[in-house]
């Protein structure tokens, strides 16, 4: 806040009073007509007069503003005098007669102004303003002399002063002085009040509060979106909003979402994925309006927005519990009545069998028959399984040997195959994991055997391990064409294939075993800039057992 130039003056008289402080009574005495004094001397001429009719007013119109006032002034007088007017308005006052004396004031932080002479026995002002301001960074300084010239008004002004008066003073212009000091002072803290009030809303409200320039940059964000997305201010400030931190597949949809709010008007309240620093995406609504400058022009974004993506799991989780219950009750009846009729096509079969030569045309078709009949047992039971609830045996197993017997099982699958796995040397030192054996194996075998079907020869499947944060992190990537964006937010739900045959229900089954060990997998996907490099999936499993998830595993 700009400082106003102090242009009055105060009189002040000698007199050989002792340097003391103000006590209300005797200053009402002192200020009387009868204590109107009239001194010549080598100093300045200093009048008090005709005081009694304004005192009354001054002291009922003090403004409501009690400050704590230092003043320094050798001539004893001057400094009664001074004392006598500040506190006549309420103020308290004390008063010192040289520079070293007012730097070994107790409780210098509560000094609200400082009203010293320039010239003091023990130097001049300018030259100790730093030490004082150093020591009474609260207050504001004014100076007043008797020698007023642009250099030392300069001097006084660099080193910290806040006015810069000539003697004679007068009263009244020092009360004007002290008032507006004090009412600037009223408004700088009630504007630091709002500032940290608006700070402290900003630091712990749960919602992402971002400022962009009309083309996206960013500009400024508070701490919630550091704590959510990953991403730091150093990180992210100055670079593009869309190109950092939306997902390639929604850039364009995002930007024509925060188009119209560059216009003067709010934009509409919107949900968009944004990129963790980590590679996950987070759903968050948004709601958005235009910042204009003085000729109504945007002039920025600000976008308030709200991590909602546990709502949307919590929607999905509910959808799919209504998709099992439906599939649960359907398949009880579909089930039994599949397997009787099943029963009694095998058995017919195997009765046929035992009238038709061996090399007969007609034992191809039954073997048509039987093959068609167990893949219809096969596709039952992947869906009765993705229905029905799922309870874990676990031990602690190491996942390298998960892997391998998988690798082995499939031996008859990579017959006539170049297929290769590449695996870390350090396959001992990974960590074991409680876990049901069995179940993870399910989700390898799939994983692998997806990508069998996927790559043309030569096959190289290459899996790493990690330990993060208490979790082991399993990567499993092939060298085949990859999860085109379109497919790559649907892969984990339920019915969802690309092939021309299977229920769609192989990676959801994956989903359901690993988060019922209270993990997670995920389909990572190449950077933006980088050509795509196979499929990659990772997993995360907890090196302890969850115990939520044991009891969600007990309770299903």
């Amino acid at each position: 806040m700009q400082r106003q130039p102090l242009r009055s003056a105060i009189a002040i008289s000698h007199c050989d009073q002792p340097l003391r402080s103000c006590h209300r009574d005797d200053t009402l005495q002192r200020l009387l007509p009868r204590r109107s004094l009239d001194v010549n001397s080598h100093r300045h001429r200093f009048i008090v007069h005709q005081l009694s009719p304004a005192i009354d007013q001054h002291s009922q119109s003090a403004n409501g503003h009690r400050l704590r006032i230092l003043v320094i002034e050798d001539d004893q007088d001057s400094l009664a005098n001074l004392l006598d007017i500040l506190e006549i308005d309420g103020h308290e006052v004390h008063g010192v007669d040289s520079l070293q004396k007012a730097l070994a004031v107790p409780n210098p932080d509560g000094y609200a102004i400082t009203l010293t002479d320039r010239k003091l026995p023990d130097g001049m002002v300018e030259d100790f303003l730093p030490q004082l301001t150093a020591r009474m960074p609260q207050s504001e300084f004014v100076v007043f002399t008797g020698f007023g010239d642009v250099d030392s008004t300069i001097a006084a002004f660099r080193g910290g002063a806040s006015d810069y008066v000539i003697k004679p003073i007068i009263p009244d212009d020092l009360r004007g002085t002290v008032r507006r000091i004090a009412e600037r002072r009223q408004l700088q803290s009630a504007f630091d009040k709002e500032h940290a009030f608006a700070e402290m809303i900003l630091n712990t409200a749960e919602a992402i509060v971002l400022v962009l320039d009309p083309e996206g940059t960013i500009l400024q964000f508070n701490p919630y979106l550091t704590q959510t997305t990953g991403w730091s201010a150093e990180e992210l400030k100055g670079t593009n909003w869309f190109q950092q931190c939306i997902p390639p597949a929604q850039q364009d949809v995002a930007r024509s979402i925060f188009a119209p709010t560059t216009r003067p008007a709010n934009g509409p309240e919107t949900v968009t994925e944004v990129a963790c620093k980590n590679g996950e995406h987070i759903h968050v609504r948004w709601s958005n309006t235009a910042i204009l400058d003085a000729g109504s022009k945007t002039q920025s974004i600000l976008a308030v927005g709200v991590d909602i993506s546990d709502l949307i799991d919590a929607q999905q989780q509910a959808l799919q519990a209504q998709r099992l219950a439906a599939i649960g009750q359907t398949m009880t009846g579909l089930a039994h009545e599949s397997r009787n009729a099943l029963q009694r096509i095998m058995a017919a079969t195997d009765m046929l069998e035992l009238e038709i030569e061996k090399d007969s045309h007609a034992m191809q078709d039954l073997d048509a028959i039987r093959r068609a009949g167990n893949d219809l047992t096969c596709l039952l039971d992947e869906v009765r399984s993705f229905a029905a609830p799922i309870h874990l045996q676990r031990h602690d197993e190491s996942l390298p040997s998960v892997w391998q017997r998988v690798w082995t099982d499939l031996k008859l699958q990579r017959n006539n195959r170049d297929a290769t796995l590449r695996e870390p040397a350090d396959c001992d030192q990974c960590p074991k994991v409680h876990i049901d054996v069995f179940r993870m194996e399910q989700v390898i075998r799939n994983l692998i055997e997806n990508a069998l079907a996927a790559c043309p020869d030569p096959f190289e499947l290459q899996i790493q391990w990690q330990v993060e944060d208490e979790f082991v992190v399993l990567t499993l990537r092939d060298n085949g064409p990859g999860i085109g964006l379109d497919h790559q937010h649907k892969i984990f739900e339920p019915f969802y294939t690309t092939k021309s045959t299977g229920t769609g229900l192989g990676l959801a089954i994956c989903q359901r075993i690993i988060e019922a060990h209270g993990g997670t997998i995920r389909q990572n996907s190449p950077a933006a800039d980088q050509p795509a490099s196979g499929a990659c999936f990772e997993i995360r499993l907890p090196v302890k057992a969850n115990p939520r998830a044991l009891s969600e595993s007990s309770a299903s």
